[in-house]
C-alpha cells in the first residue's frame, strides 16, 4: 500500500493535523478471496456480496447523538455498542466494525441517512459462500476474525487483530494463497462527512484459487450416509494417495461464523458434546481393534514365525500368563487365511507372542501409525503406537499380557482413520506408504504427489494378507460377509475395538477392486458396538456410489 503509506508517513505533519481536526478517512476495500473447487470444477466456497456497519471512530466520538440513533436501527442497547467498540478498536483511522453481514434492508437505510449518522459508514466487502452447506466443512474449514491467540504467527504476514482469516481445513492451510490483499482509499472530507478530496488510492488484490482431489459428489454420498452417526469415512487413490472423500460426522456450517445471525449456532457447536468441529478423519485416535491383524500378519510372515500354511487350533480362549484371553468364537484349526476371514483372536494372540512387542512396534511405525501422514489439512494427530523398551523406561512393567493385546490392536495403539486407510492402501499397492493429499492445484500451479515410500515388503507376505481380507467379505464365514457388493470385489478387515465402560467402535477398512486395487477406504463408527455396523454402512455408501456411476 505504497501510496497510502507515502501519505502517512512521507507527508505524515500535514495530514497529522487534518486528521486530528477530523477531516481524513482511510476507507480499507477488500479484494475478493480465492474460490474452493472440487476435482470436477464444481465451486464449493466462493464469495458473494455482504455488508458490514462500521464507525470511524474519532467522528463517532464526537457525535453523542448518533449513538443512540445508530443503537435504534441496529436493534442493539448503547452498552452494547460501547461494548463492541471497545473490543474491535485497532487504530483510530481504522474503521470499527459493529456488524459483520447485516441485512441488506439496514445496510441500505443506514447509507441513506449516512448525513445524519456522523462517522457511521456502511462497507461493501466480500463474504464466504458455500453452496453445499455443511458438506465438506472439515475439508474447508470456516472463515472468522483473527483472535489474540493468531496474530501472534500472522502480524508478520500483514495480519491484525479481527481481520477475518481462515481456521480449520484448506481456509487455514492455504490461508496465504486464498488471502486478497487489501486496498483502500484516503480521502479528506468536510465536518459533515462528505468527500472533499481523494490524497491516495490502492487497487485490493484477489486470492488464488484453490482446486481440490475430491469429488464433491462422492463427498455428499459419504456425509449423508453418516447423518445422527459419529464417525469419519475415507477414500483414497491406492497408488497416489490422492484423497476422493474425507468427511467426519458431525459436521458443521461453516458460513455461520460471519452471518449476522450465526452467533446462536456458533455457541451451539462449541458447546456440542459430540464436538461438531472435530476432524475424527485426521485427528481423532482411537484402538484399532482388530484391523491390526493385517500388521501382526505381515511381521510374522517376513520374519518366518509362521507361512501361512501353518494351522493353529482356536479352543475359544487361551491363558497368557495367569490371565484367560478370549476369542469371540470357537474356530478350531485353521490357517492364516481363515483366521483372516474369522477375525480370530486366539491365533493372532498367539502369533503377537511369537513376534514380542518390539518387533510389532517397528512394523506398526512401518506402516505409518504412531506419526501424521502428512497431509494437507491441519491438526493431524500422530496417534500412538505402544513401547515395551518406552514404558520400561517410565519404570512400568510390560506384561505378555500386553503383547497379546497389542497384536490385536488393543491396549495403548492408537490410529486416526486416515492411518488406517494408508495402511490399507500400502497392502493394496505393493508395499508403497503413500502421502495422502487433498489440494490438486494453487492458482495455475499443480501440485504433484511425493513419491511413495517403498516399504520393501516381501511379495508373498502381502500376497497371503491380500487373500485372508479377501476372504473376510467373500467367505461364507467371514466376518464382513453380509451379501451383495454390487460386483465391487471388496477386500476388506473387520475391527471392534473395545472402550471401558463404553460402546464399541466400529472399524471396516480395505480396497477394492480387489484383483487391480484402485480405491482404498476406511468406514469407522464411533461407540456404535461391533464393527458389522461399519459393514453395513460401508455396503450401503458402496451401492449408492455405484448405482450412481461414481465409483
Amino acid at each position: 500500500m505504497a501510496g497510502l503509506f507515502n501519505l502517512q508517513v512521507s507527508e505524515g505533519e500535514t495530514y497529522f493535523s487534518l486528521s486530528n481536526r477530523n477531516c481524513i478517512r482511510v476507507i480499507p476495500y477488500e479484494g475478493i478471496r480465492g474460490r474452493i473447487f472440487d476435482c470436477n470444477g464444481q465451486v464449493i466456497a466462493d464469495n458473494r456480496i455482504s455488508y458490514n456497519v462500521s464507525i470511524l471512530y474519532n467522528e463517532f466520538k464526537k457525535s453523542p447523538g448518533t449513538k443512540a440513533k445508530l443503537a435504534k436501527i441496529l436493534g442493539k442497547s448503547i452498552p452494547w455498542i460501547d461494548k463492541t467498540v471497545k473490543r474491535n478498536l485497532v487504530s483510530a483511522f481504522t474503521p470499527v466494525v459493529l456488524v459483520r453481514d447485516a441485512p441488506k434492508k439496514t445496510a441500505f437505510f443506514i447509507e441513506e441517512n449516512k448525513f445524519n449518522l456522523s462517522g457511521v459508514i456502511v462497507q461493501t466487502v466480500p463474504a464466504r459462500r458455500y453452496p453445499y452447506g455443511n458438506i465438506a466443512s472439515h475439508i474447508l474449514g470456516y472463515l472468522a476474525p483473527i483472535d489474540r491467540w493468531r496474530i501472534t504467527r500472522l502480524k508478520d504476514y500483514g495480519y491484525k487483530l479481527k481481520v477475518v482469516g481462515g481456521f480449520g481445513g484448506v481456509e487455514e492451510v492455504f490461508e496465504q494463497s486464498l488471502r486478497a490483499e487489501e486496498g483502500g482509499t484516503q480521502i479528506q472530507v468536510d465536518h459533515r462527512g462528505r468527500i472533499h478530496k481523494v490524497l491516495g488510492f490502492k487497487p485490493a488484490g484477489n486470492g488464488r484459487d484453490v482446486s481440490l482431489t475430491i469429488d464433491i459428489r462422492i463427498q455428499k454420498i459419504l456425509e449423508e450416509a453418516f447423518i445422527g452417526k459419529k464417525g469419519a469415512a475415507v477414500l483414497m487413490e491406492v497408488a497416489t494417495g490422492r484423497i476422493i472423500a474425507l468427511s467426519s460426522s458431525p459436521n458443521f456450517y461453516p458460513g455461520s461464523f460471519l452471518e449476522a445471525e450465526g452467533a446462536a449456532y456458533v455457541k451451539q457447536i462449541l458447546t456440542n458434546p459430540d464436538a461438531p468441529l472435530f476432524n475424527r478423519a485426521i485427528s481423532g485416535k482411537y484402538p484399532l481393534g482388530s484391523i491390526f491383524k493385517v500388521v501382526s500378519a505381515v511381521a510374522a510372515l517376513e520374519t518366518k514365525k509362521i507361512t501361512w500354511e501353518k494351522r493353529v487350533y482356536c479352543p475359544g480362549k487361551i491363558l497368557v500368563g495367569n490371565k484367560e484371553f478370549n476369542c469371540w468364537g470357537l474356530h478350531h484349526s485353521q490357517d492364516l487365511i481363515e483366521a483372516m476371514a474369522h477375525s480370530c483372536n486366539v491365533y493372532f494372540y498367539r502369533l503377537a507372542l511369537l513376534l514380542g512387542a518390539d518387533r510389532l512396534s517397528e512394523y506398526s511405525l512401518k506402516f505409518g501409525l504412531g506419526r501424521t501422514s502428512g497431509i494437507d489439512l491441519p491438526y493431524e494427530t500422530s496417534g500412538n503406537v505402544p513401547s515395551a523398551l518406552n514404558r520400561r523406561m517410565k519404570l512400568r512393567s510390560w506384561y505378555d499380557g500386553d503383547t497379546a493385546n497389542f497384536g490385536i490392536g488393543q491396549g495403548d495403539l492408537l490410529v486416526s482413520p486416515i492411518q488406517a486407510v494408508r495402511l490399507m492402501a500400502a497392502l493394496a499397492n505393493g508395499g508403497s506408504l503413500v502421502r495422502p493429499y487433498i489440494v490438486e492445484k494453487v492458482g495455475e500451479e499443480g501440485r504433484a504427489p511425493q513419491d511413495a515410500l517403498n516399504l520393501k515388503i516381501d511379495p508373498g507376505a502381502l500376497d497371503s494378507v491380500n487373500e485372508g481380507i479377501k476372504e473376510v467379505v467373500n467367505l461364507d464365514t467371514g466376518t464382513a460377509n453380509i451379501g451383495d457388493w454390487k460386483g465391487l470385489k471388496v477386500a476388506g478387515k473387520t475391527g471392534t475395538a473395545q472402550v471401558q465402560g463404553r460402546l464399541s467402535h466400529g472399524w471396516f477398512a480395505g480396497f477394492f477392486p480387489y484383483d487391480k486395487p484402485k480405491v482404498a477406504f476406511c468406514v469407522f463408527l464411533e461407540h456404535t458396538g461391533p464393527s458389522i455396523h461399519s459393514v453395513i454402512l460401508a455396503q450401503q455408501i458402496f451401492t449408492r456410489l455405484k448405482e450412481e456411476k461414481l465409483i
